[in-house]
């Protein structure tokens, strides 16, 4: 090695020399000067009085450092305790809760206006015979608000997975299928055999199709939330009984689902979250790294994730978990169906699955471009006892031993059926005719997009999330044109701004991409006619929300919209003030 090395270099280290060698003399006697005064401060102290001081100072500079040194800037939770602070104040908080009256009294208005004329607020005396029950249903329930007009008009972003021609016969023997095991519960195998052989039988055709080996092994849970929590909660409990870890983290990209957030609020698990790559939108890798420590029992990507559609890198996540010996959890929710026929539908696509080493879990969602009924997903593991930490076990309950292999214990053994029926209605040649089409609309509409001016994408769209934005004006002032006037029901994101829609069969249809890349392109013009113009009416809450620092306000809105949903007409809210 020493031969390598020129010799300028080596003359130029010689010089160098007598410089350290006086560094060092200065930086010990400069160790002794101090030593020197901390042996005279400690002079009449009595050793445990010095210990003390010690873990007192030990304590104080940790709290010094935790306090300067969070995921939040000082300057950012200096601002939220300012607005916290506020908040305690009567007035000011009469002030806020006059300023959300509005928006709270609108979103009611929306949620409620399409609600039946006739309404059931207390359980009817004489029940209602079956004929008239089912009339009073399609009347008053089915239509409300039109969903299925919705559906084929292709202007739903996400939401209803099926479509096309066969949606018809597909609906029929899902129900059917339901049908036939509508009073079945999988808590009892040995009374349903024919369910828990379902059950089986989806979970280890899903395995297969995320590439998969013999000891791969999953559940079916209720959707992809409980998918997640189940996993993350496998984790929590292989940490502390493999690693003695009892303060585990999880080490997550920002743009991860709610749900791992939730799972860490149910489970006491610190989330780390990691801002993405802000041109790409994927994971950040070298960031992801900083984060891990000897506490993380397991780390998240997604295939794609839900705000952008951009696709994490799993084969280096996967690489960096397996060298620290935790999880990598795959969250194919979204892409569920289409991410695992990409390759077999002609289109290039990187490694995620379990063929990839390192990856040892992940969620794929049956009900979403499985097309199956809702209510339906499946977590996978890469080894049955990874799996045992999933099992909730009560060895000396009075009622028995109790044991259920996810969250809920009764479980509907009619959508297992369905669920099956879905899989096998389409077979494999039948998901990759929906990912050819699929995939083909999501690439007419990203070329349709690079055309309109004022418009960009916000990052290579991977699967079928398409994501956009504008350099030139603010793309809230995008969202009032689109819904109201056009009828499109997409979605709003922020941090940054931006809109995406989430193509299905639905988009498929003919036209459909066409028609939205024209209204895209005539609402774009228009508002390029003056740029800097700032967004009004319903649609200003979208961006004014990003700048609020104390997201309560925020949490405040959404409470007002789930117990809006709730209500049985627009007077309960009323009632309950009053």
């Amino acid at each position: 090695f020493l031969r390598k090395i020129p010799a300028s270099y080596i003359i130029k280290m010689e010089q160098l020399t007598p410089l350290v060698s006086e560094a060092w003399i200065s930086v010990t006697a400069a160790a002794k000067l101090v030593g020197k005064a901390f042996n005279e401060a400690c002079e009449g102290h009595e050793a445990w009085e010095i210990a003390l001081a010690a873990v007192v100072l030990y304590i104080v500079v940790s709290t010094i450092l935790d306090f300067l040194f969070q995921e939040k800037s000082l300057w950012q939770r200096t601002k939220l305790a300012v607005f916290r602070f506020l908040r305690k104040i009567p007035a000011f908080q009469n002030y806020v809760d006059n300023k959300l009256r509005e928006p709270l009294a609108g979103i009611q208005h929306d949620l409620l206006k399409h609600a039946p004329p006739r309404r059931f607020p207390k359980l009817p005396g004489p029940g209602i015979p079956g004929k008239q029950l089912v009339e009073l249903l399609r009347k008053d329930y089915e239509d409300c608000g039109k969903p299925m007009d919705r559906l084929r008009s292709g202007k739903v972003s996400g939401t209803i997975y099926v479509g096309g021609e066969k949606y018809q016969e597909l609906t029929k023997t899902l129900v059917d299928a339901y049908a036939m095991f509508a009073w079945t519960n999988p808590l009892h195998p040995g009374v349903f055999p024919g369910v828990r052989q379902m059950e089986a039988e989806v979970v280890a055709m899903t395995c297969d199709l995320f590439g998969g080996g013999p000891n791969t092994c999953g559940s079916m849970t209720s959707g992809g939330t409980e998918s997640i929590l189940v996993a993350m909660r496998a984790y929590r409990e292989w940490g502390r009984a493999e690693k003695g870890i009892t303060t585990p983290n999880i080490v997550a990209p920002r743009t991860a689902h709610p749900a791992f957030e939730k799972a860490c609020e149910y489970f006491g698990i610190h989330l780390r979250k990691v801002p993405e790559d802000e041109v790409t939108r994927k994971a950040n890798v070298a960031a992801m790294r900083r984060a891990i420590d000897s506490n993380t029992i397991a780390m998240i990507g997604s295939c794609p994730q839900y705000p952008h559609g951009a696709v994490d890198p799993i084969e280096e996540l996967a690489a960096l978990a397996k060298k620290h010996n935790i999880g990598l959890h795959v969250d194919c929710c979204l892409g569920s169906f289409l991410v695992c026929f990409m390759r077999k539908s002609g289109f290039s696509f990187p490694a995620f699955d379990f063929s990839v080493p390192g990856v040892t879990s992940i969620s794929a969602d049956t009900h979403k471009f499985g097309c199956a009924p809702k209510g339906s997903s499946v977590i996978m593991y890469n080894s049955p006892k990874l799996r045992h930490y999933q099992y909730s076990v009560f060895t000396d309950w009075p009622g028995g031993v109790y044991g259920t292999p996810v969250i809920a214990g009764s479980r509907p053994g009619g959508l297992i059926a369905a669920t099956w029926a879905a899989l096998m209605y389409h077979g494999q040649d039948g998901y990759v005719s929906n990912c050819k089409a699929i995939i083909g609309a999501t690439r007419d509409l990203v070329a349709g997009i690079a055309k309109i001016k004022g418009l960009k994408l916000a990052c290579p769209a991977e699967v079928s999330v398409v994501a956009w934005t504008s350099d030139d004006f603010d793309i809230c002032r995008m969202v009032e044109p689109l819904t109201k006037e056009c009828g499109w029901d997409i979605n709003v994101l922020q941090f940054p701004a931006c809109i995406h829609l989430c193509l299905t069969m639905a988009h498929t249809q003919p036209g459909v991409i066409d028609a939205l890349i024209r209204d895209l392109t005539n609402i774009t013009a228009d508002l390029m006619k003056n740029p800097s113009l700032k967004v009004t009416g319903a649609a200003a809450m979208y961006g004014t929300s990003q700048a609020v620092p104390d997201r309560s306000i925020i949490r405040d809105i959404v409470h007002g919209f789930l117990d809006a949903t709730y209500m049985v007409s627009e007077n309960d809210g009323k009632a309950k003030k009053e």
